[in-house]
């Protein structure tokens, strides 16, 4: 057994304590908070106070992924190779911290005075570097669960937990940055250079606080089950063909992408369909904190019906059905309050759905390592994240590809609310392509999300797998 710096004592004699989870969970309330800083109001920043077309944007938002997909996967050999005196996972944790703060600021801080390519290059360059940060920061955070804990009730805990926080994350984001925005812009009705320095001051604020939090995770949690390691050793190229020989691995892929694409482009349409569907963006907090907030209590009950026994793709099922449900509402409807309780069901599903899938991937890293004699999960964990990566990139570039198609222009879309006209009557084919950027991407990713898992059997084949890696563990130990 590969032993990490610590003493060999710890391993045996300490239990993961609440202290532990809770340090762990709030890692990802610092992860969600700077990527759907990114997600929910980055396009709208870009579009709206830089100057920058939909287009352009979207077309950005694709291309740097593929250099996302070349850090994130030497990120994740790296992790994997990696053997430190704080173990495996955290130093990279403590490392992105401050370059993901940075990255935060830069974006939203487009220069308003330079030529349109300058901006777009700007865009590229930050984007690219925020992306950096987040993988640095994120990509630790699912592998390191399974050196957290051996045991799977245990993981589904400490991945509740991490969701728990990721929500409330989210739900300082829905509350507190468009408040922000407006008290540095100094004005409610601020637009222009003054909302780009409100965008720009409120991320030093939340860079800053990202630091804290990280630096809170790092320091409160140890890596108490370190992983087995095969006595031959093995090419990057070698580690990406093993991790792909696991056929639940693969299924997870294709539901990462799907879930991701339909959530997030839902939230990075959500402030052009409030502003001009609903004609009420003050009503946009109200609508994020309940789709945030009704999250929490269906992801503590996902948690309770795994311990009693059901099934973790079970679980992940019903929350896809109830979120579906939600997206078809809000095809349908132009009204504040049937949006916001479509959007508090959507929240009830991404509950069940969100926190099973993260106590899921640990079982699948073991899978890989039963099947393949090597622990590949931060090679996993990288590609997945990529996905999800990708997923955002594909959602944002959905959304702009509606806005252009349906002619978005926001300066004669803002000059007919202040008109009091209805967008649906002067201009419908913007309204069209708002409307299903909003919830219409969300409903072809939700169907898809829930056949590809199907399949899934992980769940009834898991406690032999999982004794046999004991076995195996306790073998090496004793030789």
């Amino acid at each position: 057994m590969q032993i990490l710096k610590h003493e060999s004592s710890y391993y045996q004699t300490t239990g993961f304590k609440w202290r532990q989870r809770i340090g762990f969970g709030i890692s990802d309330y610092a992860c969600n908070l700077a990527y759907l800083l990114a997600n929910t109001y980055l396009l709208f920043y870009y579009t709206n106070c830089a100057g920058i077309s939909a287009g352009a944007a979207g077309f950005m938002f694709v291309v740097t992924k593929f250099i996302d997909a070349v850090t994130d996967y030497v990120v994740g050999a790296m992790i994997d190779h990696t053997d430190t005196k704080m173990g495996r996972y955290r130093p990279w944790m403590l490392f992105g911290a401050p370059v993901l703060a940075v990255g935060m600021v830069l974006l939203f801080s487009v220069p308003t005075g330079w030529e349109a390519g300058a901006k777009l290059a700007w865009a590229y360059i930050t984007y690219i570097v925020f992306s950096f940060g987040y993988t640095l920061v994120n990509i630790p955070l699912t592998p390191i669960v399974t050196a957290l804990s051996s045991n799977p009730a245990e993981r589904t805990k400490i991945s509740t937990t991490r969701q728990v926080f990721a929500n409330l994350g989210s739900l300082t984001s829905s509350l507190f940055v468009i408040p922000m925005v407006y008290f540095f812009a100094g004005s409610p009705d601020a637009a222009g250079a003054e909302l780009a320095s409100g965008y720009r001051n409120t991320n030093i604020v939340l860079g800053l606080i990202v630091i804290v939090i990280m630096c809170i995770c790092v320091f409160t949690i140890v890596e108490i089950n370190p992983p087995t390691q095969a006595v031959a050793k093995s090419t990057f190229l070698q580690d990406f063909g093993n991790a792909f020989k696991n056929k639940y691995y693969i299924m997870l892929l294709v539901l990462i992408f799907f879930m991701y694409a339909g959530y997030l482009g839902m939230y990075g349409a959500m402030q052009y369909y409030y502003s001009y569907i609903v004609g009420d963006v003050s009503a946009m907090p109200t609508a994020l904190s309940l789709l945030t907030i009704l999250a929490i209590p269906t992801m503590l009950v996902a948690a309770f019906l795994n311990g009693k026994g059901i099934h973790k793709v079970k679980i992940t099922q019903l929350g896809a059905v109830i979120d579906l449900i939600g997206y078809i509402i809000l095809f349908f409807t132009s009204s504040s309050t049937v949006a916001t309780a479509a959007l508090g069901l959507i929240g009830l599903g991404f509950g069940f759905r969100s926190g099973m899938f993260f106590a899921m991937m640990p079982d699948v890293f073991d899978y890989t390592e039963w099947k393949c004699g090597r622990c590949l999960a931060g090679t996993q964990s990288a590609i997945s994240g990529f996905l999800n990566k990708l997923a955002s990139a594909f959602a944002s570039a959905a959304v702009s590809a509606c806005l252009t198609w349906g002619g978005y222009n926001a300066s004669k879309l803002d000059s007919a609310v202040a008109a009091g006209q209805k967008i649906a009557e002067v201009y419908p084919k913007t309204h069209m392509a708002i409307n299903f950027a909003f919830s219409g991407v969300s409903i072809v990713s939700g169907i898809i999300a829930i056949l590809v898992m199907i399949p899934y059997d992980l769940d009834k084949k898991y406690p032999e797998i999982r004794a046999e890696l004991d076995s195996r563990r306790t073998g090496k130990s004793e030789a």
